[in-house]
């Protein structure tokens, strides 16, 4: 588990589009260089681990602090965690999530928080052997 070097930018935005597609929120390459740039400017405070497997690029997550206006404090989000089909159960994922939480952790952020789709049974089933479900609801204007 590592930052991502600024000449990957090939080899995540590959990952990056694969993850948009499996989410039905497909992403074009401008909106790519744009999140590129998020992670590589040391003030913005979007980041990415990205894990490998035998050398390859194999998945990644994003993440960010928010603040927690009824507590005084910052959590983590969790904004995006994709790992490629043929390295699923292999364990990176749990490791890609345990990276961002030591972050969280060294950075006195109160807890990592995440959403799925309610429909994704992998991915909550995977996600509730360690990680509380909230009952929070949520909504969006466009």
């Amino acid at each position: 588990m590592r930052a991502p070097n600024a000449d990957e930018f090939e080899i995540w935005y590959a990952l990056y589009h694969a993850f948009s597609v499996a989410v039905h929120e497909e992403v074009t390459r401008e909106i790519g260089e744009e999140i590129w740039k998020w992670i590589n400017d040391p003030k913005h405070p979007t980041k990415a681990i990205i894990a490998e497997s035998d050398g390859q690029l194999a998945g990644f997550v994003h993440y960010r602090p928010f603040p927690r206006t009824l507590h005084g404090n910052e959590a983590c989000y969790l904004d995006d965690l994709y790992v490629l089909e043929d390295h699923r159960g292999s364990g990176l994922a749990r490791q890609l999530i345990d990276a961002v939480s030591a972050i969280a952790k060294e950075r006195g952020w109160t807890h990592v928080r995440w959403v799925t789709e309610e429909k994704n049974m992998r991915a909550r089933a995977f996600y509730e052997k360690f990680a509380e479900p909230m009952t929070l609801i949520t909504f969006k204007i466009d």
